[in-house]
């Protein structure tokens, strides 16, 4: 009698455990390595491609776009012409200086234009007078009108400078902000060259100067 020897072979299988892990982007290194663990299979090499491929696209689709980064709110250029009148308000001495006040009015064209020469400016301003003739000064004033011909606002402008009494050149620096109406969420910055000249109807000094810069529509 033969009798028959049946050796047995126990497969153990291990299931494959799913892992939500694996639907999240994987840093490059990630895959990398799982890209050369795939290609010791032939039969998975197009798995491989579309995997990382997946990555990649998944990846991408969390970035902001380069539009996304960029700010709304983009400078514009700002040219134009402004025509200031003085009212001498005070004058006095302050050692080998001379302090001088006025209030401002006038009109402006350009990006900024102005309702009208007796209510598009109204401000103050002062200066300081040195012995030899150069002046330092500063002032403030609303602005009464529109930019680029929208609608109107108002919109209040600070500034400071230099000038020279002998020529009566002056060169300014002007910050607008606080805007209303039409003018609301606009801010400027701009400067200006402008000539101080004889008095004229209603004004102590009267003066022409031209200003460029940038201004920025925030809303």
């Amino acid at each position: 009698m033969r009798f028959v020897t049946i050796r047995v072979i126990r497969v153990t299988r291990h299931p494959i455990q799913n892992s939500p892990e694996l639907w999240f982007p994987l840093p490059l290194e990630v895959c990398m390595k799982t890209y050369y663990w795939l290609n010791q299979n032939r039969f998975l090499s197009h798995l491989r491609t579309s995997f990382c491929a997946l990555i990649i696209v998944g990846a991408s689709l969390t970035l902001p776009s380069v539009e996304a980064l960029e700010p709304r709110a983009r400078p514009e250029p700002a040219s134009g012409e402004f025509f200031p009148c003085f009212i001498r308000t005070s004058v006095r001495q302050a050692g080998e200086n001379l302090i001088v006040t006025f209030n401002i009015s006038g009109s402006s064209t350009g990006t900024f234009t102005s309702t009208s020469t007796s209510t598009g400016v109204v401000g103050t301003e002062l200066d300081v007078v040195h012995r030899d003739g150069s002046i330092t000064l500063h002032g403030s004033f609303l602005f009464t009108g529109s930019v680029n011909g929208g609608p109107e606002g108002t919109m209040l402008f600070t500034y400071e400078g230099i000038g020279n009494a002998v020529t009566g050149h002056e060169t300014l620096h002007f910050v607008g902000r606080q805007g209303t109406g039409g003018l609301a969420g606009v801010h400027a910055n701009l400067t200006a060259e402008g000539e101080v000249g004889v008095p004229e109807l209603g004004c102590d000094l009267s003066g022409a100067g031209t200003y460029t810069g940038h201004v920025v529509f925030a809303r």
